[in-house]
């Protein structure tokens, strides 16, 4: 005869999955790549440091100090919340591949939630209300950090269209290979405008342009046209002089084009620097290990330490008033997160030139 259910020990294992999963989702998550992770332990966090070191200048009379940045740029930690309710009888009845199923399932879209956040604020980028440090929406023709004098721009138009794309059911083959010299200009031209920014003292922003330092981000639909441009040995019987000249190309299915017409956007980052082009914010991680602990990816284990994980596994004279009702136990996870804007310099779009190629 089976013995009696142990809640306790069924409640401390569904929670023990749930981590198992969340830790091994997040090993795939992008947004780590190109944000600034910072721990929050209040409503909202003001970063007025992004922008504010000037360059050395010789010392004529007094040193010229910089304070924080005239802009205020503040982010606030919104509460995201995802839960499910699990038949009493999965737990009764031991359908261990049922629970593994249901668990492993919530873990995995809580641990990928903030690539979610990130991608909406990239596809986004060159719309209204989208604003980075400076004001001026993130990804703009405009930006300016002398009071105006100077526009500087990280938005480009680029030469691929969407009928040039494999998506758009094309099969010719020269067509595609002409889609790639597109790319591979197009790629010479946005790092010469990464290299081209300049500070408020008209000194170069960025002082080199490494490609360990730098990354491709694209969608499917461009995948192979980027792989085949900066990752293929010979193109046109020509040995490709951009192997190399990237330290990855990261694809995601998330729409990071904001529009259903144009797919041939893609971006340019370039992370050697104190501030990433994207913050990612998450509230007073319930523990925080700042030393490194062997065997352990520290920071994928304070991640989880930010996800409040909920169960309400409970029967017989303490029941639950909601298992009391429906025989179903309760799971899910809270979090308190927010995702902004880091260094608009560090972040260039090349927009897809249109959809027919006139």
């Amino acid at each position: 005869m089976p013995g009696p259910l142990d809640l306790n020990t069924k409640e401390r294992g569904v929670r023990g999955l749930f981590a198992k999963e969340f830790l091994t989702q997040r090993r795939e998550v992008l947004h780590t790549k190109f944000c600034q992770i910072v721990d929050s332990d209040k409503e909202e966090e003001k970063y007025n440091f992004i922008g504010t070191v000037p360059q050395l200048q010789k010392l004529t009379d007094e040193r010229v100090i910089a304070g924080l940045s005239e802009y205020e740029y503040t982010l606030k930690n919104e509460i995201y919340v995802s839960g499910l309710s699990i038949p009493r009888k999965v737990i009764e009845d031991d359908q261990t591949g049922q629970l593994r199923t249901l668990v492993s399932s919530l873990a995995a879209r809580v641990a990928n939630f903030p690539d979610e956040l990130v991608f909406e604020l990239i596809k986004n980028g060159a719309t209204a209300g989208y604003t980075a440090y400076d004001g001026v929406v993130y990804f703009a023709t405009t930006h300016s950090l002398d009071g105006g004098v100077t526009a500087q721009s990280n938005l480009l138009t680029g030469n691929l269209y969407d009928d040039d794309l494999p998506s758009s059911g094309a099969t010719d083959s020269d067509k595609f290979v002409k889609a790639v010299n597109y790319f591979r200009m197009d790629f010479a031209r946005a790092k010469s405008a990464l290299l081209a920014l300049k500070d408020d003292r008209g000194k170069p922003w960025h002082q080199t342009a490494r490609p360990e330092a730098l990354i491709i981000l694209c969608g499917p639909d461009m995948e192979y046209i980027v792989r085949t441009a900066m990752e293929g040995v010979i193109i046109s019987q020509t040995t490709n002089v951009m192997v190399q000249s990237v330290a990855s190309i990261e694809v995601t299915p998330y729409d990071i084009n904001n529009s259903t017409a144009l797919k041939g956007s893609w971006y340019l980052m370039k992370l050697d620097t104190p501030v990433k082009p994207f913050i990612f914010q998450r509230w007073h991680p319930k523990m925080s290990f700042q030393d490194e602990i062997p065997g352990i990816d520290n920071d994928i284990v304070n991640a989880l330490a930010s996800v409040e994980i909920q169960t309400v596994f409970r029967s017989g004279q303490n029941i639950s008033f909601f298992t009391f009702k429906t025989d179903e136990y309760l799971m899910g996870a809270r979090t308190r997160y927010s995702a902004g804007y880091g260094m608009w310099q560090n972040c260039l779009r090349i927009a897809g030139a249109g959809a027919t190629r006139p």
